[in-house]
């Protein structure tokens, strides 16, 4: 439906349907569908944002580590939002505390925006929530430097 409806009918009555059966029954399967075919299309940035903000306000997908990872990475790696790439962060870990993968993505992504007092405090905060890492942020960082 996404590839027909791309090449062939106006791109507003896909929009349309898929927030009808975004709006009557919350999804993520339904978000991935509709962010999937507004990530080809040039100047849907804005919409593509909605779409997160839209989905992150729902109580059901506020909880999805996978939505709130998708979003980290939009904002991190196609939009190089540093900023707005750090506010998704930080609300992420306070969303879903628990995620491991969440926790090491921002780490990744946010390495060069973050201060080593930032990243110091944070690893502090998932040795207490007990989301223990192989090594120490301070050598991950001191790899990199040298990499570079």
């Amino acid at each position: 439906m996404l590839t027909l409806s791309y090449l062939y009918s106006v791109s507003n009555n896909l929009r349309l349907t898929l927030d009808k059966c975004s709006q009557r029954d919350p999804s993520v399967i339904t978000l991935l569908f509709a962010l999937s075919f507004e990530w080809g299309k040039a100047g849907s940035d804005n919409r593509i944002h909605s779409l997160f903000e839209r989905a992150l306000a729902d109580d059901k997908l506020q909880k999805s580590v996978l939505l709130w990872r998708c979003y980290l990475a939009y904002e991190a790696e196609i939009v190089c939002n540093s900023s707005a790439a750090r506010r998704v962060f930080f609300r992420a870990i306070h969303a879903c505390p628990w995620s491991k993968r969440l926790w090491l993505d921002g780490f990744q992504k946010l390495g060069s925006v973050l201060t080593l007092k930032e990243l110091s405090d944070l690893q502090e905060v998932m040795r207490d929530k007990e989301l223990n890492i192989r090594t120490d942020i301070y050598e991950i960082l001191l790899e990199e430097e040298t990499n570079t």
